[in-house]
């Protein structure tokens, strides 16, 4: 391991991304693409996948061959709780990122424009963040990738650097350090990113 290499704390709106596949591009929703870009990027140290399982009986399967976290979020019967699983998301990145400090990178895989608070914080919080969701899903509020391309499958990811703490000194002369975001390429239709 290096020094360079990044931990990564994956989190997974599920329900959002597996209906964003199923309703925008009539396939079911694959992670195989996801979880081989992040291996090659550094070593995912957290993975977790919020949904009410009980729709979702063969992507638990699937997700559990990655050794992902499946975390319930049960729909009671008659009681809308379209934010719980949001709630819970949020909650438990922010968590994370005070508890295990070594963690370097947040991966939020969703489409939903209620998170981009939570991009928000942890970049004041000088964590990286990478965005995942499926294009024709995912909310026009999120945070967009600085240059614009787009890849025939459909698939991209952005990420951004961490803001700059406050009192860190500022960049040399001469050389202008502007945020600039860089893409990570995810082969497949099964992901594009915000």
């Amino acid at each position: 391991m290096t020094l360079e290499e990044e931990r990564i704390g994956l989190f997974l709106d599920y329900e959002n991304l597996a209906i964003g596949a199923r309703d925008n591009l009539g396939i079911p929703f694959n992670f195989k693409p996801i979880a081989d870009a992040l291996a090659e990027r550094g070593r995912v140290v957290v993975r977790r996948a919020y949904a009410d399982w009980s729709f979702f009986d063969e992507d638990r399967r699937m997700l559990a061959r990655h050794q992902v976290e499946l975390i319930e979020i049960p729909q009671r019967m008659g009681a809308v709780r379209k934010n719980a699983a949001d709630i819970k998301m949020a909650v438990d990145a922010i968590e994370l990122s005070f508890e295990r400090e070594y963690v370097t990178t947040f991966v939020i895989a969703t489409g939903d424009s209620d998170f981009t608070p939570l991009v928000q914080k942890l970049r004041e919080l000088n964590k990286r963040v990478v965005g995942i969701g499926i294009e024709a899903a995912t909310s026009n509020l999120l945070p967009r990738p600085a240059t614009s391309s787009s890849s025939t499958t459909g698939s991209r990811a952005s990420t951004s650097p961490p803001a700059r703490r406050p009192g860190a000194r500022p960049p040399a002369a001469g050389g202008s350090r502007r945020r600039r975001r860089r893409r990570l390429r995810l082969p497949g239709p099964s992901s594009t990113t915000w």
